[in-house]
């Protein structure tokens, strides 16, 4: 009886301690904890791209019509560079009219021959999540299938997505297509990414195409399918404020929901707490007999950074911890101060503290030296590089590490060019004379460094 209750004790222990890591750690903690019922769940701070937490984030998954975020993207860079305009005009084709009237997919009606902007097509695709509009959208350059394929791949890579998945501008399965698909291509073949990926791409439509959230954002508006006819169409995100599923500390302004057999219920939402902009990203909701749990699930992942994490905010002018001056070896002063060159927020378990970060200066490459050390002249103010900050879990979207940018406290000159050549000689003495013994023995390096500076 002792021993069973001594292993029943064990195990409740190392449940709980495997709990404790899980919300400690900055982005790894679901290999410990399961807590999100789903395929994968993110969340990121929108400006620094911190990975607060994340389950299965790397894991290519389908993503149905979360696509369509994808789509829109690659049209407001056409508009963005003068290719297309929101009042281009796009002809709706037989097929595109078909599929339309599909009641298995999400849709507005579009009539054949009529035409229809592309700003209309584009609130339709991102308000109802209406996959013939969508599919409209990619055919408005004149492109078929595989070419806006390509456009679609060279958008997610300026994005930062390596590998994603791509076999049409909608989400649906390369078969739901029926004589739209692509040939020689399986009829289950279907859109992928990671939760990384997804996250990645909601940061860069934040940064570079603000317009989406101003759609996003819309709960409802008129669909004008043709001049005699209209609809209202509902967006399909569930978290706006004053929906049922809207959360009470978070203003949710995005971004898209996808629902297929492949990627079940999944959602990739963006809104503000206390002046910062969360990321989340919920894929495969696992919820039971069919209910919709992807919203209560993003809930629960928001709920985890309230009730774990603290924000810490490295403030403009803030010495980083341990980080005071650098060498500027070709300046008249030899080195510089550097600070936080804006203000910085960092997530922090409620037992963390900053201090408990390592850092290592990054420089600009446009700022280096021949031998990667700050190159002179430096203005005052001016941003030199980062601060990158490491530590267990401790990871964002570019890696592992929370990026600071620094910028130099005073301007540094130039030294000129007989005070540089002092410096090498005397560097050269210093440290190039070793003694050994067979006598005294030339350091290459340090000759290296007196002939190439």
């Amino acid at each position: 009886m002792m021993k069973k209750l001594k292993q029943l004790m064990i195990s409740f222990l190392l449940a709980v301690l495997t709990l404790n890591l899980g919300l400690f750690g900055f982005s790894e903690n679901a290999k410990a904890a399961s807590t999100i019922d789903a395929s994968a769940a993110m969340v990121v701070d929108a400006k620094t791209g911190q990975v607060i937490y994340q389950q299965n984030g790397s894991q290519k998954l389908a993503i149905a019509s979360i696509t369509k975020l994808l789509t829109v993207s690659v049209i407001i860079n056409e508009i963005n560079q003068h290719q297309l305009s929101w009042n281009s005009k796009v002809k709706i084709s037989k097929a595109v009219a078909k599929m339309s009237k599909d009641s298995d997919f999400s849709n507005v009606e579009l009539d054949q021959n009529q035409t229809y902007t592309v700003k209309q097509l584009v609130h339709a695709t991102l308000i109802k999540s209406a996959d013939a509009a969508a599919f409209a959208l990619s055919t408005t350059n004149g492109d078929t299938v595989a070419s806006f394929n390509k456009k679609m791949k060279t958008e997610a890579k300026k994005m930062g997505i390596k590998d994603a998945e791509i076999y049409n501008a909608t989400g649906l399965s390369n078969g739901d297509l029926g004589s739209l698909r692509l040939k020689n291509v399986s009829k289950k073949a279907e859109n992928k990414m990671s939760a990384n990926d997804l996250a990645k791409m909601s940061q860069y439509i934040i940064n570079h195409y603000p317009e989406i959230l101003q759609i996003t954002k819309t709960k409802s508006e008129t669909f004008k399918t043709n001049a005699t006819k209209s609809e209202t169409i509902d967006n399909l995100n569930e978290m706006l404020p004053g929906d049922t599923n809207a959360p009470t500390k978070v203003t949710m302004d995005g971004l898209k929901t996808g629902s297929s057999d492949a990627a079940g219920n999944s959602f990739v939402g963006t809104g503000t707490y206390q002046n910062n902009r969360f990321i989340t990203v919920v894929l495969h909701a696992n919820g039971t007999n069919g209910t919709d749990t992807r919203f209560s699930e993003t809930i629960q992942l928001l709920e985890l950074v309230y009730t774990n994490y603290n924000q810490v905010t490295i403030k403009k002018g803030d010495q980083i911890d341990g980080l005071d001056t650098i060498s500027v070896p070709a300046g008249k002063a030899t080195t510089v101060a550097l600070r936080a060159a804006n203000d910085t927020t960092v997530w922090l378990p409620k037992n963390a503290k900053l201090s408990d970060l390592k850092h290592a200066v990054v420089l600009k490459s446009s700022m280096k030296d021949a031998n990667d050390a700050l190159q002179a002249p430096v203005k005052a103010g001016q941003t030199v590089g980062t601060a990158q900050l490491t530590g267990d879990n401790v990871a964002s979207l570019a890696g592992n590490h929370i990026d600071v940018a620094l910028a130099a406290q005073s301007s540094v000159a130039k030294a000129n060019i007989f005070v540089r050549a002092a410096r090498k000689v005397a560097s050269f003495f210093t440290a190039g004379v070793v003694m050994s013994g067979h006598g005294i023995q030339w350091s290459m390096t340090a000759l290296n460094r007196l002939v190439n500076g």
